[in-house]
């Protein structure tokens, strides 16, 4: 069993009506026997992704459910930008809230890298192979990615380089898109938020992936982004 976690790129595909046309990878892994649940949302932030997915795989290895054919031992997380709202703030106590707050350079990797810790306790208490996706959000990628976050695993550090380049590493990666402009306060954010609008025309640029809505990767897209992580699906 496959689970699938995320934002509205982990949803699939959406028309210019902000409907999914098609469950993207969810689909193509559903077409070719597996079985899988979604658990992304529209909208998601890092911290509600992984509240949903921690509560999932608690409540199932507490109680499975009956009509389950199969453990869930695999999950692809689509990973999303670092500065998005969730309200999940009265969850938190005052030191992690000091801890996913923005404030010198390197803030922003420090809170993705507590995400990454977040889902590497899961891989481990839930005995889970987590991989993931750099969706609206590309992925740190470092070298022994694993020995930092034990059972966790980078499929693809970014989908939009994937679908653009036909290389799913990538030298400079955008880790906020819509860069939030009360941060923008030096060269350093300045350099951030110009990344950010630079990935927007990007996918602009790119119709043949980006087409209908112009923010998510359509059918295709989903399509090239299977055959680029089927081989971690054995």
């Amino acid at each position: 069993m496959i689970l699938i976690a995320g934002d509205s790129w982990g949803c699939g595909c959406w028309d210019t009506n902000q409907k999914v046309y098609h469950r993207g990878l969810e689909q193509y892994l559903h077409d070719n026997g597996h079985n899988v649940i979604n658990l992304s949302g529209g909208g998601s932030c890092l911290e509600e992704t992984t509240q949903v997915l921690g509560n999932f795989l608690r409540q199932i290895q507490l109680s499975p459910w009956l009509w389950m054919p199969e453990p869930i031992t695999k999950v692809f997380v689509f990973q999303t930008e670092w500065n998005r709202g969730g309200g999940f703030d009265h969850l938190l106590n005052p030191a992690q809230r000091e801890l996913l707050k923005f404030k010198n350079q390197g803030d922003d990797q420090k809170i993705i890298a507590s995400f990454y810790s977040t889902l590497s306790y899961f891989a481990i208490e839930y005995n889970v192979d987590i991989q993931i996706i750099g969706g609206c959000s590309d992925t740190i990628y470092i070298d022994n990615f694993e020995k930092h976050y034990p059972g966790v695993s980078i499929a693809c550090q970014s989908f939009t380089n994937l679908l653009v380049n036909d290389n799913h590493r990538i030298d400079n990666p955008v880790f906020s898109v819509r860069f939030p402009p009360q941060l923008i306060k030096d060269e350093h954010t300045i350099q951030l938020a110009q990344l950010g609008q630079e990935r927007e025309k990007v996918w602009q640029a790119n119709p043949d992936w980006m087409y209908p809505d112009g923010g998510h990767p359509n059918h295709l897209g989903h399509k090239k982004l299977y055959e680029h992580i089927k081989g971690v699906l054995t």
